[in-house]
């Protein structure tokens, strides 16, 4: 299909109309059963581009359950976390039927899927991510962000990544995991309407023990710095840990991993330390009510 770049603020034309909201069933809001989740409309995003197999996966699944549509990133956009962009112009060019590709991030991706072109998805999926995003790599993840930038607007989001980045072992999840996955975690979504951020362990420990209900855990990487020097002279860097230590925490989404378990956390885009919250006024207590200097 030929492009069609989405400017002037104006909704693209497809089939010579804009989009517009379907109308929902009100059957929509009982939620858990097979005919509502097929009348779902439903979002899908990742941050490894709009080419990348695991988002392929993740939609023919996905249609199963309702209308999908895509809006993700034109090319790799791993390690994004949040990010938005705001200084330089978004462009959206049409990819196919109900799929769009943009040249941002994933929250940049979500934002003008429900404010531009006013998909209304019942539910935002993001990945399928080839490896896993557990315990401080939500800070850093796009695949997370996508879920995340959904829930902050309202709509329910999942991020779903797999422990291995062999793209075998992701396309043994389409056949029975991942539908079977979806069966369960879309109407807890739907219910809660939060984000989840789902982790598959690696494919050698299927059939998989379950799925555990998870805080997050921790995940140290080593501290790699790779020096380069280029042809005219100049440094450059590679940076990233090659090397994973995962403490044993019980109850973390690392351990359940490790167990042979998927993963299910639910997360916040409150980073607020509440058990911190005493301590430091009781820090601060001498000099909470002393005026600044001009």
């Amino acid at each position: 299909m030929a492009s069609t770049p989405v400017a002037n603020g104006n909704c693209p034309l497809i089939a010579g109309k804009k989009i517009a909201a379907m109308t929902r069933t009100a059957a929509l809001q009982r939620l858990g059963t097979p005919a509502i989740l097929r009348a779902m409309r439903i979002l899908i995003t990742n941050d490894d581009g709009i080419h990348a197999p695991g988002i392929a996966i993740l939609a023919r699944v996905a249609e199963r359950y309702g209308e999908v549509w895509i809006v993700a990133p034109d090319t790799e956009r791993s390690g994004s976390s949040h990010a938005i962009t705001l200084y330089r112009p978004l462009r959206l060019r049409e990819a196919g039927v109900r799929t769009f590709a943009c040249d941002g991030t994933p929250t940049d991706c979500v934002y003008l899927a429900l404010n531009q072109l006013k998909i209304e998805p019942d539910i935002v999926l993001s990945g399928i991510n080839p490896g896993p995003n557990l315990a401080h790599d939500v800070l850093y993840s796009g695949t997370v962000a996508g879920a995340i930038e959904a829930a902050h607007w309202g709509v329910p989001g999942v991020a779903l990544s797999h422990f291995s980045s062999d793209e075998g072992a992701l396309a043994a999840l389409e056949a029975k995991l991942l539908p079977d996955l979806l069966d369960r975690v879309i109407p807890t979504a739907l219910e809660m309407k939060l984000a989840l951020n789902v982790n598959f362990p690696p494919a050698d420990t299927a059939p998989f023990a379950g799925i555990r209900v998870t805080r997050l855990g921790a995940r140290y990487y080593s501290n790699d710095v790779h020096e380069r020097n280029d042809p005219r002279g100049h440094f450059y860097y590679w940076i990233g840990g090659s090397k994973v230590t995962m403490p044993d925490i019980a109850g973390s989404d690392c351990n359940a991993i490790r167990d042979g378990f998927v993963s299910l956390t639910p997360l916040s885009d409150n980073l607020t330390r509440d058990s911190a919250l005493a301590p430091a006024r009781a820090s601060l207590a001498a000099h909470l009510d002393l005026a600044f200097d001009a």
